[in-house]
């Protein structure tokens, strides 16, 4: 992780947590705690309680089980391994009990959060179930329990409108045989997150942790149950989201059969589709040239990891044709900015300068090769204007220009720079 990503989430600190006041300190009381890393911007995380580890080398998503620590006020210090800046550095008020401690948030801020595991028996035939989203940029959240299949339209949400970095209550909720567990935006039906049927024991409790892995749309989930072990697991997401950019040089429009079936039609010369939702994990993608139906121009086997986006962009000629595959970050940009990368898929200009409002942003982005994502401030309503020079690695000259490109804060967006040299063509896309 760059240097500068890390100081960045640094500075913008935000430590939600139950904190205590006065002198660091411990206790002889028995308080257990296990560790969920759920903050995507990093590989792995370190967390230490009054300078004791409890986590080392955590990735991400990761989770730990109930371990001792310090009670009374102890200092929690989170950390990136291998990088020498501290994340988080803060007291915590921790009385007797099991806790969870969830890390959390995008580049604008850590977040940090010690749930208080215990719970009330919810009863005969009941299990109790409590809420956490830790999705950045989500929103506010629908949770749904069903018997597998259940027709949502039909069905009001278990738990409705959990806001980012809060937690629900714990909700009784009738005993099954199995259960499928889905999100949805607050108020919707459409379906960011979906799982296999799995069980809940009577008398049990356990806390769902909603968190992000990248996507704009899509989330994840940890399941943490509450016995005494703390036993849990990520239960991934079986969704994932893919868009097609054609970048090519093929002189018809394309089409884009999906394991055998046609899912994009018709995909002209700069032209860029939505995010498809598909399932997550291997898929086999055929290209194909709308005047020449049956012909494979191009086939990939892919695999779309769950709850990520990505955008394949297609380029270089019929008889060349290549897909360059994207990892998509689009969790939210630092506050009052918008986030920028560039890709180069023209077919015979090795490398490029980028230079914004004239200064230089990037430097030598090789053929068909992403730079990372550069932060520019914009103004969240109106957007800020921006222009992006294109120049030859080396050169003084521009050979691409792009006035006036509106960007605006909150938002990811991703610049395509395709054709040849004498007659290139920017696509702008906005990914979040």
């Amino acid at each position: 992780m760059p240097i500068h990503r890390i100081l960045l989430a640094a500075l913008c600190l935000v430590c939600v947590a139950l904190t205590g006041c006065g002198k660091s300190g411990s206790s002889n009381t028995n308080a257990q705690m296990r560790i969920l890393n759920a903050f995507a911007e990093a590989p792995s995380l370190n967390v230490t309680v009054n300078a004791k580890p409890v986590a080392t080398a955590l990735t991400f998503p990761g989770l730990t089980q109930y371990a001792g620590i310090d009670g009374g006020t102890p200092t929690f210090i989170v950390s990136v391994t291998g990088a020498p800046t501290t994340l988080v550095n803060s007291m915590v008020n921790v009385p007797s009990g099991n806790y969870t401690y969830v890390v959390f948030g995008p580049l604008t801020g850590v977040a940090t959060l010690l749930l208080n595991d215990s719970f009330s028996d919810p009863g005969n035939g009941f299990f109790a179930v409590r809420v956490l989203n830790a999705a950045a940029g989500s929103g506010a959240l629908d949770i749904y329990l069903t018997a597998p299949g259940a027709d949502l339209a039909a069905t009001s949400p278990t738990i409705a409108g959990v806001a980012y970095g809060a937690t629900s209550s714990f909700t009784p909720v009738t005993i099954g045989t199995n259960f499928e567990i889905r999100v949805t935006p607050s108020g919707s039906k459409d379906v960011i997150y979906d799982t296999a049927p799995r069980t809940f024991a009577e008398h049990s409790g356990t806390n769902i942790v909603l968190f992000g892995k990248g996507s704009g749309k899509l989330v994840d989930v940890a399941v943490l149950n509450d016995d005494s072990v703390g036993s849990g697991a990520i239960a991934e997401n079986l969704l994932a989201q893919y868009k097609i950019v054609n970048a090519s040089q093929v002189p018809s429009a394309l089409n884009i059969f999906v394991d055998s079936i046609l899912q994009l039609s018709n995909v002209p010369f700069t032209g860029v589709s939505n995010y498809q939702r598909t399932s997550a994990g291997a898929h086999n993608l055929r290209i194909e040239a709308t005047s020449t139906p049956g012909a494979t121009l191009l086939a990939l086997s892919t695999s779309f990891a769950a709850a990520t986006d990505t955008s394949i962009a297609l380029t270089g000629p019929a008889g060349a044709l290549k897909a360059v595959v994207l990892n998509d970050d689009n969790l939210p940009p630092p506050s009052g900015t918008a986030g920028v990368r560039v890709v180069n898929t023209s077919v015979d200009v090795p490398s490029f300068d980028v230079f914004v409002n004239f200064g230089k942003q990037i430097s030598a982005l090789a053929s068909n090769t992403a730079s990372g994502y550069v932060s520019l401030t914009a103004a969240a309503t109106t957007g800020t204007a921006y222009q992006f020079d294109f120049n030859v690695s080396g050169a003084t000259q521009a050979v691409l220009t792009l006035p006036g490109v509106v960007l605006t804060a909150a938002h990811k967006y991703t610049i395509y720079v395709a054709g040849p040299a004498g007659a290139l063509k920017a696509i702008v896309t906005q990914d979040n």
